[in-house]
């Protein structure tokens, strides 16, 4: 009954929200826009698309008014006032707008949202194309300068440098004597050294970019190894597609493995080489560094290394080992790209609104529900009714499958929904995740970059007493892997699931893998521990950030860093943990090298097998 009377207020608070006025003069449904003879590309919801049309106004219509009404700053306008822009055409848009936008031909609605954060993106963003125009080398001085302003991000931003336990004051210190060359420093090296210090922090939703390197003009940077690299039982394989099978075949059949190249062991190269995931969890570091070997010149490059057009290769049947020169391409050979290929087709049929594909009806009555991405609802359209209507058909199933397996993240929204059918009657409310917030003021109120994720503080009107004592009893057994300093944090924000009206009985299977990341993975610790629900599959990727960008003054280079430190259930960060699987089932070489979806398959035997 809760539930229901949440769900009408959610409807009727949207209603309220789509047809809000817009009261911010400073405000934008884009986070970036760029331009293209003329035209605009605007970023939405992290992808670029051709404008067409904001409710009833044609792109055509608001262009002409900015060219007349701004002269030579009319793209800046558009850009960063468009609100203005808007009301010059005597139109006071609603927060929520309908947006017309095409990619790659296709032309879609969408509803965007007019936000201030939107707005000081789209500001970033235009300062970094600024500064594109810079040389891409600054003095020493100014590199002085952006480092102290760097480690002050650290200081007052960073949640995991609080307690990383490196002393990246010190780090930082070293950086200016590493790479000075004749008093200048490149940027690239810069932001290179400024990412490996990043990395031994351990934030994985943390980067250090220069936005302005193109890596186009880069000639080695886009070259890459002749076949592909892949994870078979925890060791690199070389692979080469099999175009008559539509498969994969070992680049030596006699020699599968990846030793070194030229000279570097691969342990090395992934371990070292590829910084930035230093701290995932095992599983997650070895694909995620076969992925990096496979782009070997951009691997080099992040290294402030070159590479050259050819490498010698090592290759190892365990025991014996054959070498051989190889020549570089700037051809796609990779494992990993077909298997992104594939997550991407996946999610273009969602977002155009095909969304039979997500569910099925396996053998023996299993009920089967594929999420390729964490979606927010307000992107896809009937996406929460879809799922709540595929729950009411699978009610009388055996048992249930959702596969989180490569879905990069997202939002909470299907998390909520989906635990209105998993979590029991008998353990609602389910305390789920536990968060804490960077910062140096006392803050013990909801805060609107927590309540987005579903994270409340204890004292918050979102919660009743059921809740409170959920949390009380919950505390007295959490015990955080990593001491917070209530100086220097908030208290704790929490998530708490409820059940809904009508509970799925049977067991839930959450099948994830090493490319389960983010939203992902809160979705996947979030039922973990649940007495009906069993995670199956490999260890997750983990991470939760609630990052911020920030651009330093001389170099203008991103600086993206979690303000969040997010536990799961049993204590331990999400972040270099991920969520360990209840019952393991890698992939296999079948998998790999055929296609064949092994880790399915062998679920479904155990489920038939119980």
């Amino acid at each position: 009954m809760r539930s229901y009377f949440i769900l009408i207020a959610l409807c009727f608070s949207s209603l309220v929200l789509f047809g809000q006025k817009l009261e911010l003069a400073k405000a934008s449904p884009f986070t970036a826009v760029k331009w293209e003879e003329d035209q605009p590309i605007v970023q939405f919801d992290n992808e670029w698309y051709h404008f067409e049309k904001l409710d009833h106004l044609d792109k055509e219509e608001i262009l002409a008014f900015c060219k007349s009404e701004f002269g030579g700053k009319w793209q800046r306008r558009f850009s960063e006032d468009l609100v203005e822009v808007l009301e010059g055409l005597h139109y006071a848009p609603n927060v929520r707008v309908e947006l017309q936008l095409s990619q790659n031909g296709v032309s879609k609605r969408y509803i965007g949202t007019f936000t201030l954060a939107n707005r000081q993106r789209a500001l970033q963003y235009n300062a970094s194309s600024e500064q594109a125009k810079r040389p891409q080398k600054i003095t020493k001085a100014q590199a002085i300068e952006d480092l102290k302003e760097f480690e002050e991000i650290l200081e007052l931003r960073s949640s995991y440098a609080q307690l990383s336990g490196l002393d990246y004051k010190a780090a930082i210190k070293k950086l200016p004597a590493s790479i000075a060359s004749e008093n200048e420093i490149d940027i690239n090296e810069l932001a290179h050294e400024m990412a490996k210090i990043m990395s031994r922090i351990g934030d994985r939703h943390s980067s250090i970019k220069n936005e302005s390197f193109n890596s186009r003009g880069h000639e080695s940077y886009n070259l890459k190894l002749p076949f592909g690299v892949a994870t078979i039982d925890g060791k690199l394989v070389a692979i080469k597609q099999n175009l008559d099978e539509k498969g994969y075949d070992y680049y030596y059949q006699a020699y599968p493995y990846l030793k070194s190249i030229d000279g570097v062991s691969v342990a090395t190269l992934i371990n070292g080489y590829n910084y930035k995931a230093a701290k995932a969890p095992t599983a997650a570091k070895n694909t995620r560094g076969a992925i990096a070997i496979e782009n070997y010149g951009a691997l080099l490059f992040n290294n402030n290394l070159e590479s050259t057009s050819s490498v010698q290769v090592v290759f190892s049947d365990g025991t014996n080992e054959k070498a051989e020169t190889v020549q570089l391409t700037t051809d796609e050979k990779g494992y990993s790209s077909i298997v992104n290929e594939a997550n991407d087709r996946n999610s273009e049929q969602v977002a155009n609104g095909n969304l039979g594909g997500l569910s099925k009806m396996l053998d023996h009555n299993i009920g089967y529900i594929n999420l390729p991405e964490m979606y927010h609802y307000d992107e896809i359209e009937g996406l929460e009714a879809f799922i709540q209507n595929t729950f009411a058909r699978f009610l009388t199933t055996k048992a249930l499958i959702i596969d989180v397996r490569n879905n990069p993240g997202g939002v909470r929204d299907i998390l909520q929904t989906v635990a209105s059918y998993v979590v029991q009657p008998a353990q609602s409310p389910w305390v789920a995740n536990v968060a804490y917030l960077r910062t140096d003021k006392t803050l013990n109120a909801d805060e609107e970059s927590m309540t987005g994720r579903y994270l409340y503080s204890y004292h918050s009107e979102e919660f009743t007493d059921s809740d409170r004592s959920s949390i009380d009893q919950f505390s007295k057994s959490f015990k955080p892997q990593k001491v917070v300093d209530p100086s220097k944090f908030s208290a704790p924000f929490y998530m708490v699931l409820h059940q809904g009206a009508q509970s799925y009985a049977q067991p839930v299977y959450i099948l994830v893998n090493e490319r389960s990341f983010s939203a992902a993975t809160v979705f996947t610790s979030a039922f973990k521990g649940l007495p009906n629900v069993k995670i199956v599959g490999e260890t997750t990727d983990g991470s939760s950030g609630n990052s911020k960008e920030l651009y330093l003054k001389n170099s203008a280079i991103r600086v993206k860093v979690s303000t969040m430190l997010s536990f799961q259930r049993n204590g331990k960060t999400l972040d270099g943990n991920g969520t360990v699987p209840d019952i393991v089932i890698p992939e296999d070489e079948g998998q790999v090298l055929k296609g064949a979806d092994v880790q399915l398959n062998r679920l479904v035997e155990l489920i038939n097998n119980q």
